[in-house]
């Protein structure tokens, strides 16, 4: 017999599939929002960088401290947008009272401001290094750099415009010649700089230290330590790469701006995080004037021994 109660009928009906047209409705739902909200991912950079970028509104001077012949000195700067970014100036005792030309440095996550403390002479030279402004874990593991990007992508407007910012103050001091204004990018500093010299006319020659082009592979490799597992990095990346408008601020897509000023490419022979073509993607990107020089090694690393010789010849040539 066939069961003809409320409850069976009731039971029947919840389970009745969506009839063609609800389901196509649905489908193309998920479609147009999957659109927009990549549209949304993958728009132009630009206004959020300078909007971050604000105007100067505060600079804080910490003890100027006396070290190895050189004045070394915190500086924290305060933006309109609530950006805040932390600095270190260093210049030899032997330059007080002279304009010297202005090297603002962006090395790797972990030296941030302390990079220039690295330096052992800088002689002629107005050295300058910046910490990131991220403010999210340091060292995000397994599903924690998924939670990062939200932090990690804000991150990625706000470095630019933390340059921005730090040539906002810089530029205004008496020793500082604005005439030569040399921006050092290193490792994962690299588009960074190479967006903000972009943006900003003010910096006459770019440096590119153990850098490159795309921002897929630079990403896929920095997580090797953080996620073993292949497949699992790869979608990490792939992720990261659209939620942080990769394909919008990879360097190619920026280093062209920066003609008619130079830009000088130094890369690892040897590199074992960046492929060549990676490296070579990024140089035919730019426009002359440029140049790239190899030199034998691996990639940069934070250790001092390795860091000071790279950095220290980009210094000898901006002081000559």
């Amino acid at each position: 017999m066939r069961d003809v109660t409320p409850g069976a009928a009731t039971c029947r009906a919840r389970h009745r599939p969506l009839r063609r047209g609800a389901a196509d409705v649905i489908v193309l739902f998920l479609i147009l929002a999957a659109a927009f909200g990549a549209a949304w991912l993958l728009r132009d950079p630009a206004p959020a960088i300078l909007d971050r970028r604000g105007s100067l509104a505060a600079a804080y001077e910490e003890t100027l401290e006396l070290a190895d012949s050189h004045y070394v000195q915190v500086v924290r700067l305060e933006s309109t947008s609530g950006l805040k970014i932390s600095m270190t100036t260093k210049r030899h005792v032997a330059d007080s009272g002279a304009r010297l030309p202005l090297a603002l440095l962006l090395g790797g996550r972990n030296t941030g401001r302390d990079a220039v403390r690295l330096l052992e002479n800088t002689r002629g030279v107005m050295a300058v290094a910046l910490s990131y402004p991220y403010t999210g874990d340091p060292k995000p593991k397994g599903t924690g750099v998924l939670r990062a990007i939200p932090e990690i992508r804000q991150a990625f407007f706000d470095t630019p415009a933390a340059l921005m910012l730090a040539l906002d103050d810089l530029l205004a001091r008496p020793d500082v010649d604005s005439s030569q204004v040399e921006a050092i990018g290193v490792s994962l500093g690299v588009p960074f700089v190479v967006i903000a010299s972009a943006l900003d006319q003010r910096v006459t020659r770019v440096w590119a230290l153990h850098g490159s082009g795309g921002t897929f592979t630079p990403l896929e490799h920095s997580l090797r330590e953080i996620i073993p597992s292949a497949p699992a990095r790869f979608f990490a990346a792939s992720i990261g790469t659209l939620a942080m408008s990769g394909p919008r601020i990879t360097p190619e897509r920026w280093v062209g701006r920066i003609s008619p000023r130079p830009f000088v490419m130094i890369n690892a022979a040897d590199d074992e995080r960046l492929p060549q073509e990676a490296v070579l993607s990024l140089f035919r990107a730019a426009r002359e004037p440029k140049e790239l020089i190899w030199l034998p090694g691996a990639h940069v690393t934070s250790d001092a021994e390795v860091l000071r010789p790279l950095v220290g010849m980009v210094m000898a040539r901006i002081a000559r």
